[in-house]
């Protein structure tokens, strides 16, 4: 039944006039050709699928009697095709590109054939243009993590200019990490982090690509980066089963089971559950221990593909996830504060191909999302009786804090897409509508329980807090009750254009969003590469990006009844939070030194209107976005990757970032609209005036991490990773405002409540006299994964694999704020062991 209401639902989409969304086709389908001379049913010939950036394998697939092989679900890329006699004959290779939903044809012999519709295989890597960061499943398996869940994070985290943050929130490129994420072509716009969703399970990922820059005209709304996403399926074979089970510090438990396969090659099913449960899900803020940081997730995951003719295919998945995690309290008494969210989230999509002749196709995707968070204190989501008050102030240290959130959306697309050879070059022309209806309701509510919250007598004491001091005569709990539905709307057009030596790419796209109020704009998008010889690529981009707020807590932080929160701070600054415009510039090159080593170098700079920023209310996970009038962010990325060298492999990268927001010369404040809550909005709206700029919470000066791998025919093998930050920003000052020295600094935080144990953490210098700018002390952490594959000697379909997370047990924190607590501590030595089996 429910497959049948999504088929209904693609096809009522298709025909009626609710707005379109903003989806991508990420993937393609290869149509290989095998002509040996003499050579017939090619028993024991197969064809080897490389990725040519990373040279990671994609799979192996034996050829069929007739010759015609087909592969499936191939994420855009450029790859490196090997046929193979015998396992390890090379008869003949070819390089390929994957750029278009329209079918590959190619012949492989026992020479490389060329013909008219693979001669954009001249330009090699039509990716070029492009920033990104390609993780194939064999490079993700091996990164070590937590658990399948939190391997998304460490994906992210192995991204060249990627920083982390409290609750694995993160930083792209000195902009909160706004993510677009398309799963096999889904958009899913909702923020993939822990603290406002369940995380995707990256045990089902067959790639995962992270683009950073140099966008194409098809990627819009949230694009401070994307995360393209390829799962498996089940054309990987006629019939598979996988599991995995995880034991290790923390009490932490992950297991996963996968199935499926294909019925003659015409039907593939996939399906897969994964769960977890840890005591370390959010970070701790007391110390580096686990207290009330607790949490589980369960993933359920399906994907089923149909070819119903050689002309059209029909691909449905599903996914349905619920997480369940504790916010960290931040002293150890009893009875302990027990605040707690409940997420749920489930999303259902089709996706209908239809090729139009042998050069062009018909993409049309619909899909239904829905994520639902509640926050509970002490089990209760909001406060009616006098007894319900006397519970929240006895059960919860500083705030009592209640909430319910539910953000759906209803969207689809309609997407054409050609391969011509005007001007004498392969061109991949796309052209599509899309956009969704998303209605959003908010219920918020908190009071304070700790009388000094309220108490400007002591260090963070806030008198605007008092009239929801439940411990304080005539006080009410703070509440705020919305619901809104809008909608966007987005078109685009673009080419990309393979020369001999030059790849250009072309677009424009047009996108209008309208919540509060409508905001619509025109995006420019122009990128370049130019080959200089076929060791050294060069390239270039401009990118217009709008991209709308956040919608978590955006009903919140834009009612009436948050400004009475804020009071006089407020001024005459208006709450409706808008989208974030800015100007990318970015020049880069590629160059092989080796057939080994290659090389990557980027520099960037943005110029932003409407910058968007967070700020949170003490540690409760309860986030609201802030535009900043003006602001600007200057960095670059050096990234060396190793191939192939003796059973070695790996990568290393640097990062550098300048993010700072703009003081305005007439004296106003740099906020542009939001809430200014917290110490966060406080320091944002009363910046260090000595300087013309002032940093903004993604400010990291340097980053830095590598992955080192090994694999030995044998089946032996191991993974050591690491990572720098040099910390990310916060403000200390004293009553008047003025930045402290090291000494006064230290003196200050004591008088604060605060320890050496977090002092010696922080890095308490300033650049200049008086001024507030501090940060988090820079750490380095290393991570070692080692194990043995059964199957290469012992023909057992069995891997295990021991990890250790921060081997050195490192003391480091993520994130300071010195007045309401707001201190995340980085995560501890973790020790695990993981057994997986295939069938």
């Amino acid at each position: 039944m429910r497959t049948l209401s999504i088929l209904f639902f693609i096809f009522f989409a298709i025909g009626s006039n609710f707005s379109l969304a903003r989806a991508q086709q990420s993937s393609g389908t290869i149509e290989v050709t095998v002509s040996i001379e003499n050579v017939q049913g090619f028993q024991g010939y197969s064809i080897r699928v490389f990725e040519a950036k990373t040279r990671a394998s994609f799979g192996e697939y034996k050829i069929p009697q007739n010759g015609l092989l087909v592969i499936h679900d191939v994420p855009f890329a450029s790859y490196d095709l090997w046929l193979v006699e015998g396992g390890d004959a090379i008869v003949s290779r070819k390089k390929i590109a994957i750029s278009s939903i329209v079918a590959l044809k190619i012949t492989l012999g026992q020479k490389a054939i060329s013909d008219s519709v693979i001669v954009e295989s001249q330009a090699v890597d039509l990716s070029r243009p492009s920033v990104s960061t390609i993780f194939p499943a064999a490079t993700i398996t091996a990164l070590p993590a937590m658990s399948a869940t939190k391997k998304m994070e460490a994906i992210l985290l192995n991204t060249p200019g990627v920083v982390p943050d409290e609750d694995g929130r993160m930083h792209i490129r000195g902009e909160d990490a706004q993510l677009q994420y398309v799963v096999d072509g889904i958009p899913i716009t909702t923020n993939q982090t822990r603290i406002y969703s369940s995380l995707f399970n990256a045990g089902i990922i067959q790639s995962a690509e992270v683009i950073r820059g140099g966008f194409n005209a098809e990627y819009g709304v949230a694009t401070s980066g994307i995360v393209n996403i390829n799962t498996r399926s089940g054309f990987d074979a006629p019939v598979f089963a996988d599991g995995s089970a995880t034991y290790g510090s923390f009490g932490t438990m992950d297991r996963s089971l996968s199935v499926g396969g294909n019925i003659g090659g015409r039907i593939a099913l996939f399906a897969s559950y994964g769960s977890s449960e840890t005591e370390r899900y959010l970070d701790p803020t007391h110390s580096s221990a686990p207290n009330h940081t607790d949490g589980y997730t369960h993933n359920y995951f399906a994907k089923a593909d149909f070819l119903i003719t050689d002309d059209i295919d029909l691909v449905l998945l599903g996914t349905n996830n619920l997480a369940n995690f504790g916010i960290a309290n931040g002293k150890i008494v009893t009875p302990a504060q027990d605040q707690r969210q409940d997420l749920s989230d489930y999303m259902y999509a089709g996706r209908l191909n239809i090729s139009l002749n042998t050069s062009s196709a018909l993409s049309f995707l619909a899909y239904k999302r829905r994520v639902e968070a509640t926050n509970t204190s002490g089990g209760l989501m909001q406060i009616n009786t006098s007894a319900d008050s006397l519970k929240a102030v006895t059960e919860n240290e500083d705030f009592f804090i209640g909430a319910h959130r539910i953000d759906e959306a209803t969207g689809g697309q309609v997407e054409y897409s050609a391969i011509t050879h005007w001007l004498d070059a392969p061109n991949t022309i796309k052209v599509g509508v899309g956009g969704e209806s998303y209605p959003l309701q908010e219920f918020f509510t908190f009071a304070v329980t700790n009388r000094m919250k309220s108490d400007p007598a002591f260090a963070g004491g806030d008198d605007r807090l008092q009239p929801y001091d439940l411990t304080r005569a005539g006080a009410k709990a703070f509440v705020v009750n919305q619901s809104k539905t809008g909608s966007r709307l987005s078109v685009y057009a673009q080419d990309q254009i393979a020369f001999t030596d030059w790849i250009i790419n072309a677009g424009v796209r047009y996108d209008m969003f309208k919540l509060f109020e409508t905001e619509s704009g025109i995006s420019p998008r122009l990128s370049a590469a130019y080959r200089v010889n076929d060791d050294l690529w060069i390239r270039g981009s401009y990118n217009r990006i709008i991209m709308q707020a956040p919608l978590e807590n955006v009903l919140v932080s834009s009612s009436t009844e948050a400004k009475t929160l804020v009071g006089s701070e407020q001024g005459a600054v208006p709450l409706n939070v808008m989208s974030e415009k800015e100007h990318v510039l970015e020049l880069g090159a590629s160059y092989k030194l080796n057939n080994n080593v290659d090389i990557d170098l980027n520099a960037y700079g943005k110029f932003i209107d409407n910058f968007i920023v967070k700020v949170e209310l003490g540690v409760s996970g309860v986030i609201f976005p802030v535009n900043i009038k003006q602001g600007q962010v200057l960095g670059g990325e050096l990234e060396i990757r190793l191939h192939d060298w003796n059973n070695f492999s790996g990568r290393l990268a640097f990062a550098t970032c300048d993010s700072r927001g703009a003081i305005p010369s007439d004296g106003s404040t740099p906020i542009a609209a939001g809430l200014i809550l917290g110490e966060e909005g406080e320091n944002y709206s009363h910046p260090f005036k000595g300087e013309d700029m002032f940093q903004t919470e993604h400010n990291q000066v340097l980053t830095a991490s590598f992955t080192l791998n090994y694999a030995h025919p044998s089946g032996v093998f191991a993974t050591l990773g690491g990572r720098f930050d040099s910390g990310l920003p916060f403000d200390l000052a004293d009553s008047n405002g003025v930045g402290l020295d090291e000494t006064q600094s230290r003196a200050e935080l004591k008088r604060r409540g605060y320890g050496d144990d977090v002092i010696d953490l922080l890095n308490l210098s300033s650049e200049k006299p008086g001024s507030p700018d501090k940060s988090t002390a820079s750490h380095a952490t290393f991570d070692l994964s080692a194990g043995y594959n059964f199957e290469p000697l012992l023909k057992i379909p069995a891997k295990l694999t021991a990890t250790v997370l921060n081997i050195l047990d490192t003391k480091y924190l993520y994130k300071f704020e010195s007045v309401f607590g707001g201190t995340h501590f980085g995560l501890s030595r973790v020790i695990m062991l993981n057994l997986q089996l295939h069938i």
